[in-house]
Formats: C-alpha cells, structure tokens, sequence
C-alpha cells in the first residue's frame, strides 16, 4: 500500500516539474481558450452558450491524449519496468498515479477557464451545474484512461504521437466542438459518436443527464479498464 502512495505521490510531482504537462496540461490550453473564445463570440455570439463546455472538452481531450499518454511512455519501457518491479513498485501504481495526476491537473485549468470564460467573454453558465460536473468526470475518466491505454500499447514516441493525433483531431473536428453535430454528414456522424468528446459535449450542454449518452461513456470505462488489463498481462508475460 505504502508503495501505491509514493508511487502517486512521486508521479505527481514530477508532471508538475514536466514542461510537457505545464505545455499541454495548462498553456496550450488557456492560450487556446483565450484566442479561440474571442474568435468565437466575435464572429459567433451564439457560442456564448456553449464556450464553456467547449473549452473544457478541449483541454481534458488535449490534455490526456497528448499530455498524459506522452510522459507515460518513458514508464512503458522494459528496463524501466524491470527497475521498477526490482524495487517493489508494481507497474499498474505508475498507472494509478497517472490517472490521478491527469484528473488533479486538468481539473484546476478546467476551473479557471470555468470561472474565467463568463468575465472575459460573458459566457453562459451551464444550464445545470450538477450535470456539467457530472458530465465532466464521467468524460475525464474514460478519456484518461484512453491515453493510458495509447501509451501502454505504443512501442516508441513517433507511433505514440501518430496514434494520439489519431484520436484528438477527430474528436476536436467530429464532436460538436467547433460546429454543431447535426451539420455532420452521416458517416463522419457514425465516427464521431464513438468519440468520448461527443458524448460529453451532449451532456454537458444540457438540462438533465441524457440516458444514452451517460451509458455510453460509462460503458468506455470497463472497456478500456480491460484493455489495458489485457496489454498489461502481455508486458509482464514479456518480462518471463
């Protein structure tokens, strides 16, 4: 146990001394936030309503994706898992660290692009506060545990970014992020719904919890929890 709480304790520390996750988990995000909310309401005031819950989807799906699965990757490696298994760390504590310290770190910029979007740009607030929070970790958790599952399964850092640009870019472009799902045609449609995002931005932008959304971004958790049990199990048959 003592093991499981330095390990997230370690881990957490060190993203905060990361430049990548200061770069991906915090800059990138608010310099976007703050371009991208005056481009919208100048061009669109209509997506007042909805800056919110876009800048928010954009920072968690960023975050994780290229963020957290990027310093991840270094724990992946054999002769790290081999020092780290020498030392009674089990691999699957590095793993919990990460998820936690993803959900603590873009948490904080989703608060100040949260408290911040109504004083700069006169976003609307939510329409209920309870299922945008709701929606919000119900959508962090999977989306965490996606880039995990791309950082486990990567063999080196091209393949990693290839795969998490894979993911991002259509989930930026397919979810209802930058114009309204509906416009989609019904293919693109059909690949946007397989999207974590999409769900999220459906939930978070309403009233009450939509039931077929909320399931199918629950159901991504169990999912990818037994994916990754599956490539961990790989790993550790590798080591002998």
């Amino acid at each position: 146990m003592k093991a499981w709480v330095y390990t997230i304790y370690l881990k957490t520390r060190m993203d905060w001394r990361s430049s990548e996750i200061w770069i991906t988990h915090f800059l990138v995000p608010i310099v976007f936030f703050f371009v991208m909310g005056a481009v919208f309401t100048s061009v669109m005031p209509e997506t007042e309503e909805t800056l919110i819950p876009t800048m928010v989807i954009f920072t968690a799906t960023m975050g994780a994706l290229i963020g957290t699965s990027g310093t991840l990757l270094p724990y992946t490696a054999a002769p790290t898992r081999k020092s780290m298994k020498a030392g009674g760390i089990p691999f699957s504590s590095v793993l919990l660290a990460t998820l936690v310290a993803g959900i603590v770190n873009l948490l904080l910029v989703s608060v100040f692009i949260f408290l911040v979007a109504p004083l700069v740009f006169g976003a609307d607030l939510p329409a209920s506060f309870g299922v945008f929070i709701g929606g919000f970790f119900l959508f962090l958790v999977p989306n965490l545990l996606l880039a995990i599952l791309i950082a486990v399964l990567a063999k080196d850092a091209s393949r990693l970014t290839i795969v998490s640009q894979a993911v991002f870019l259509p989930s930026m472009l397919l979810s209802g992020i930058m114009f309204p799902f509906e416009m989609l045609p019904t293919p693109l449609a059909a690949v946007g719904y397989a999207l974590p995002a999409t769900h999220a931005m459906m939930i978070m932008t309403e009233e009450s919890f939509p039931l077929v959304n909320v399931l199918v971004l629950a159901a991504f958790i169990p999912a990818l929890l037994f994916l990754i049990g599956v490539r961990l199990r790989a790993l550790l048959r590798d080591e002998g």
